[in-house]
């Protein structure tokens, strides 16, 4: 990126030597980011992140699905998916919106029961943002394929966790975020196949396919393309890196914590994501006394107004408002080594027990735990 920075200043879009120095950087990062998928360079269009990309995908399907109306997703879907949908459906679609189990995982077969032939788009989360979860898909694509319905998944949190192909997946697009990977913020992807109709956001111009006019962002492809260049080439050694750190914390934590809870499945969820609920505390006191502590975590919901909402996710998962209000995720990177999970596992018991005497919730005092822990 920096080199890029320094010496390509030129416009991609240009006719010159500079501008054509400068295209090449940016589809050789093109080239990069479709090996990750098993996809083609041209179905490659590049964006400013995963929001904008779920926007595009979902807007632009339904602008261009004709006489179509609905559009079939879930309750447990990232913000960026969420938010347009509703917009669609104050303009007069219908959306329906299936319900996880208990491990945030949707029913492939209610799913593909679901489309027919007024469904103009199925835009879905390949892992749930929150839990972690893997949805199995293939139902749903092949009943996408029958109804001619466009099928879109968000895979920001699967891309650079778990092995992808948009063939198998038989998907007709796909989100996808740079910083997701070890990128830089600011750049995104949205796989497109190539006769997918897709209407665009931004106009003014013929770049990106004429999906997405603007001058592209280069040096944030390049850090796309090197990141991408680093996941294809230790993604398997990572995940069962990454896997066996998780699970150790899991397990130190299960033993330490009485009454903790894992929010997801066991099995089927990307190993760097652990979303658990803290008996006896609130989220957000828990989450401020560990960041203190030098843990950083995230409640994986809102805040407004100096008040956090409990999870969405979680709750259409059955869990209480008050056990999502309890609930933080933990996530591991690349980065993360054996000495800071084991500084993180005995910091996360530690603070937990200090902030649960301190102010022990009623759920928690009538099961018996906080005068375990005086």
């Amino acid at each position: 990126m920096v080199r890029c920075l320094e010496e390509e200043r030129g416009n991609p879009a240009s006719a010159h030597r500079s501008g054509q120095r400068a295209r090449r950087e940016l589809e050789r990062a093109r080239e990069r980011v479709a090996e990750l998928l098993g996809a083609r360079p041209e179905t490659i269009v590049f964006t400013s992140g995963g929001a904008e990309s779920n926007n595009l995908a979902i807007f632009g399907a339904a602008r261009a699905a004709g006489s179509r109306r609905r559009i079939v997703s879930s309750a447990i879907e990232h913000s960026s998916v969420l938010a347009p949908l509703a917009d669609l459906e104050a303009r007069g679609f219908e959306v329906v919106r299936l319900a996880p189990d208990r491990d945030g995982r949707i029913d492939a077969g209610k799913a593909a029961a679901a489309i027919d032939d007024n469904v103009a788009l199925i835009t879905l989360g390949l892992v749930n943002a929150e839990v972690g979860a893997i949805q199995q898909v293939a139902p749903i694509a092949e009943a996408a394929r029958r109804a001619r319905a466009v099928f879109h998944l968000d895979a920001a949190q699967a891309v650079g966790r778990m092995p992808i192909d948009v063939r198998s997946l038989g998907c007709d697009l796909l989100t996808m975020s740079g910083h997701k990977i070890g990128g830089p913020s600011g750049i995104g992807a949205l796989y497109c196949a190539q006769e997918t109709q897709v209407a665009p956001l931004i106009l003014g111009g013929p770049q990106e396919r004429g999906m997405r006019a603007g001058t592209p962002n280069l040096p944030g492809a390049v850090g796309f393309r090197a990141a991408a260049e680093e996941v294809a080439s230790a993604l398997h050694a990572e995940t069962s890196r990454i896997a066996s750190l998780a699970n150790a914390l899991l397990e130190f934590l299960l033993g330490a914590i009485p009454g903790l809870e894992l929010n997801g499945p066991r099995l089927e969820r990307v190993p760097n994501t652990l979303n658990l609920t803290f008996p006896g505390v609130l989220g957000e006191s828990l989450l401020m006394a560990l960041d203190l502590e030098g843990v950083e975590a995230s409640m994986g919901s809102a805040c407004a107004a100096g008040a956090v909402e409990p999870s969405h996710v979680l709750v259409a998962m059955g869990r209480t408002a008050s056990a999502a209000r309890s609930s933080l995720r933990i996530s591991l990177g690349w980065s993360t080594t054996d000495e800071e999970i084991a500084f993180a596992a005995a910091t996360i018991a530690r603070v937990w027990r200090r902030v649960a005497a301190a102010e022990p919730i009623t759920e928690t005092r009538d099961s018996g735990v906080a005068e375990t822990l005086r």
